[in-house]
């Protein structure tokens, strides 16, 4: 339950649930090199691969990203890569969409929006995901 203290600061009665990945960046580029297209329509949308011109890097950040949000939800068997999605917004940010599955397993867990961070360099990539408990009463 969401309560409110003096002053207005929002108290969540559950903590939030984080989950973070590294990915090393050539395992994605031999990953990329060994199975080709049916590596990358498997685990990347048509919207991710375009805005990541496939480049090696950005791809294990989504990778990473995607394993991040898996663990957020706690579903690593049960959720698909291809059901999360991590696309950038008109400011370049990274947002995370949900396919509808995915997005009742997070409504299960009363998970609200997931938040992502991501980041490339010397040949790793790595991701941060964060939900905040949505504590609102069900109607």
């Amino acid at each position: 339950m969401i309560q409110t203290r003096s002053g207005g600061e929002v108290v969540f009665s559950r903590p939030p649930r984080i989950g973070c990945d590294l990915t090393d960046v050539n395992a994605v580029a031999e990953s990329i090199a060994t199975f080709g297209d049916r590596y990358l329509r498997r685990v990347y949308s048509a919207t991710e691969r375009a805005q990541t011109g496939e480049v090696p890097e950005r791809l294990a950040a989504r990778f990473a990203g995607k394993e991040a949000v898996l663990k957020v939800l706690r579903a690593t068997a049960e959720i698909r890569y291809s059901e999360i999605e991590i696309v950038l917004d008109s400011a370049g940010a990274p947002v995370v969409r949900l396919a509808p599955r995915a997005q009742q397993q997070a409504a299960d867990q009363r998970l609200g929006e997931i938040a992502v961070s991501l980041s490339h360099e010397r040949g790793f990539a790595l991701a941060t995901a964060i939900a905040l408990p949505d504590d609102r009463p069900q109607h």
